[in-house]
């Protein structure tokens, strides 16, 4: 009997037991394995599921919509835990792909004094290749010098997610470095060319700092803007509101405060939205600026700032409605308003004489670049590439070295590279180390003494014809053979044992060059903003009245180029073309807002107004240049293994392979640069020519409408895309590769330098260089006046035979 009311009780118990737990909240209160009241995430957590990776180890781009796997229940634990806490992105590339067997990347990021002060965890997704073994390849993050995380590399079925916490102390106010280094080694293969299977993809959207302090996102200070930081896909993006934006009076301010506040970011992928109302919150990486009269901000804001009818005012307001942080810029007047913009921007203003003597290039590529604008030497320790030993196959590491927008030396001019290394005995004759410049093949040294050796300031000489204005990157690439490698027995891509060392005594040293300008020259404007970034009085700029979107583009465009230049480029509003015709000045806006003479005077061919973008369902449009010539090099390769015209081809190519001998160095003067004609699957392009009077650049960015304007731009002005500019058009197309050039066939020169002897000598040694046949005549000349001359001295003394 008394087990039977035991049973019952036990029972009864079991159900209310039940009963609560279907009742009862979910208690979120630390228990064991956890911290500070945060569920512990595994640091193989993974998303998934993901497109899974190839079999031949190619990459696989990260899947952006998946289904919640098991594993993904904690994490959506700790996001709920972190519904109050700031994130702040910290990868600023859409593409962070790290590859080959090494691959390191440095870049820096700013925090404010608040964030800094407040504790901070890092989380980092990434994914890797299938043929990465991972007991031999990890993925280290350093922060300020101190190993955050350090874990093997082992996620080739999805994207993982790493944590850790961050040391007190660790982070600080302002700049802070982050280093990302990948080591991987191949599963089962041991060839040079199995390397390029290897590559680790960082996700941008899932590696970030996340700050306990639920305001460490609110800014409270002018200088906090330097940590605006960069959104989910590695971009930044600031949205001036501004409701009186239509009338001609805002604008120059609205242009002045977007360069101020691109400088003062200075991220690599930055844009300007000006409208008048808001649409969307701000949130990492967007900052809302609302800049206007307390009238005009009235519709704007939920309450006007204090002062503003009175006095200027430039504060950091808390407006839900906006979301946080919101910058006011407001003033009784627009001249007090510009006045507010410009004590807000002065502080990131250079003069334009004042020397220059880095990139700023911290927010991509630590540390700053240094710029040569001579001679000088920096050895690899200051210029960001440090000492390493490698025990692959292919070793890799690159620098960054600057360049002035007035270089001319492409033609002649050698660096050289004191090159500190050493490589073991097993290393092979017929192994080499490589130098590559922007991507392009400089220079090749062999190693053909077998034994191992060490170089002690071994001269590498680089040509300097892929160098080109802003920052150039310089890649070290050793390639490394061995009999353990041939052989490739199980275990072999794991030894550890050194085969290469990389000393960071290596110097770079530059030599003295020539400096002059050209026009035009698009390349100039993408590396260092020139020749606007030269100019103390305003630069002429037109915009179609009325036109927001021409007036987000052109922002967009100047901040971009004040971020080159390294300074704040004035500008002055002008209605007419003829007002700028012996000037540099720029034009923006939709192909239908400029002048037929004023296309005419850009080198546009006339019919681009009435026939680009517009055909459509009827007939095509007439062929562009580039799609012509497209078509010509096509024919050209399919009837070029016959008759006696294929043979000439043939020779003109391997003159060009061996001699770098082109029919445009062949040629007694300059081709004329030709109207340019848009082809039919360009979205957006830029041009450049000389001004009607030769004494001034003109450049223009146009596209058929304005949602095209706003895209091409945004695209123009993302680092990827930038660096690519160069000739007199760069085109945007539909079709890959995206970015097209046209190259410049005659060109004026632009003085940029007090005349002297030795620039002369040395500009006038590049050009008899870029213009070979004119070279053999000048020097035929010559040999035929120094013959006459000395005949007719022997005459002279009396020696006839």
């Amino acid at each position: 009997m008394k087990r039977r009311i035991v049973m019952g009780l036990a029972i009864l118990l079991g159900i209310g037991v039940v009963a609560y737990a279907q009742t009862a909240p979910f208690d979120m209160s630390p228990e064991g394995g956890q911290e500070d009241g945060l569920l512990k995430l595994s640091p193989n957590a993974q998303f998934g599921p993901l497109d899974p990776p190839a079999s031949d180890g190619t990459r696989v781009p990260l899947s952006t919509e998946q289904e919640p796997q098991s594993d993904l229940a904690p994490l959506q634990g700790l996001d709920r835990l972190r519904s109050t806490a700031f994130r702040r992105y910290i990868v600023h590339d859409p593409q962070f792909v790290m590859t080959g067997e090494n691959d390191r990347r440095n870049w820096a990021i700013t925090l404010t004094p608040e964030q800094a002060a407040t504790g901070a965890e890092l989380q980092i997704g990434y994914q890797n290749s299938i043929v990465a073994a991972p007991e031999l390849s990890s993925l280290k993050v350093v922060i300020n010098n101190a190993i955050v995380i350090d874990r093997p590399i082992s996620s080739a079925n999805g994207v993982t997610t790493l944590n850790a916490k961050i040391p007190a102390g660790l982070l600080r106010s302002g700049s802070n470095l982050i280093s990302i280094a990948a080591v991987m080694r191949h599963r089962t293969d041991c060839t040079i060319t199995s390397t390029n299977e290897l590559w680790t993809e960082i996700d941008p959207s899932r590696s970030f700092l996340t700050f306990e302090a639920a305001d460490a996102g609110q800014f409270r200070r002018i200088d906090d803007i330097a940590a605006i930081g960069v959104d989910e896909q590695g971009v930044t993006e600031f949205v001036i509101v501004v409701p009186a934006a239509d009338h001609a009076l805002t604008v120059a301010p609205i242009i002045r405060l977007a360069e101020g506040l691109a400088l003062m970011a200075n991220m690599p992928n930055q844009s300007v939205q000006v409208m008048s109302a808001p649409v969307q919150k701000s949130g990492p990486g967007r900052l809302t600026v609302a800049v206007g009269t307390p009238a005009e901000l009235a519709s704007v804001l939920r309450a006007s700032p204090a002062g503003a009818s009175i006095s200027s005012v430039a504060n950091f307001v808390d407006d839900p409605g906006l979301g946080d942080p919101i910058l006011v810029v407001s003033g009784p007047t627009w001249n007090v308003i510009a006045a507010a913009i410009e004590t807000i921007v002065q502080s990131v203003d250079r003069a334009a004489a004042a020397p220059r003597p880095v990139l700023a290039t911290r927010a991509w590529l630590a540390p700053d670049t240094r710029l040569f604008t001579g001679a000088g030497s920096a050895t690899f320790d200051e210029l960001g590439a440090e000492t390493q030993e490698f025990s692959g196959r292919r070793f890799r590491t690159d620098f960054a070295v600057g360049i002035p927008a007035d270089f001319y030396a492409n033609a002649y001019g050698e660096a050289t590279i004191l090159l500190d290394a050493a490589y073991s005995q097993e290393v092979l004759q017929g192994s080499r180390i490589d130098v590559y410049v922007n991507g392009n093949m400089a220079s090749t040294v062999p190693i053909t003494d077998a034994g191992g050796g060490i170089f002690r300031h071994l001269p590498v000489k680089v040509t300097m014809r892929h160098l080109r204005p802003g920052a150039n990157i310089i890649t070290l690439e050793a390639v490394l053979f061995t009999s353990a490698d041939d052989i490739c027995s199980p275990g072999a891509t794991g030894l550890d044992s050194p085969r290469f060392a990389l000393f960071d005594t290596s110097e770079f040293r530059m030599p003295e060059f020539a400096r002059i300008g050209r026009r035009p020259d698009l390349a100039g404007i993408s590396g260092t903003g020139f020749p606007y970034d030269r100019l103390q009085s305003p630069v002429p700029l037109f915009i179609e009245r009325g036109n927001i979107s021409a007036v987000s583009a052109a922002a967009t465009l100047l901040g971009r180029m004040s971020v080159a230049a390294g300074r704040l480029i004035p500008v002055d509003l002008t209605l007419t073309p003829a007002a700028a015709a012996g000037r540099d000045a720029i034009f923006v806006g939709t192909i239908d807002s400029l002048q037929p003479q004023l296309l005419s005077d850009l080198g546009v061919a006339d019919q681009a107004r009435a026939a680009w973008g517009h055909a459509v369902g009827g007939a095509e449009a007439p062929l562009g240049e580039v799609e012509t010539r497209q078509m010509f090099n096509r024919w050209r390769e399919q009837l070029s293994e016959g008759g006696w015209r294929g043979n000439v081809t043939a020779f003109e190519e391997w003159v060009s392979r061996n001699f770098d001998i082109t029919s445009d160095t062949l040629q007694l003067r300059p081709r004329k640069n030709p109207a340019f004609m848009p082809a039919n699957d360009v979205t957006f392009f830029m041009a450049q020519r000389p001004s009607p009077m030769g004494t001034g650049t003109w450049t223009v960015a146009t596209a058929p409408t304005n949602e095209a304007l706003d895209s091409g731009i945004k695209t123009l002005v993302a680092r990827d895309t930038w660096n690519l500019i160069s000739g007199r058009v760069t085109t945007l197309r539909h079709a890959e590769p995206r970015v097209g050039n046209e190259q410049v066939g005659g060109f004026q020169f632009v003085v940029t330098q007090p005349p002297t002897f030795a620039n002369y000598r040395l500009i006038l040694a590049n050009w008899l260089s870029a213009n070979t046949l004119l070279y053999a005549v000048a020097l035929t000349m010559f040999c035929v006046f120094l013959g006459i001359a000395t005949k007719a001295l022997l005459s002279i003394f009396g020696r006839r035979q």
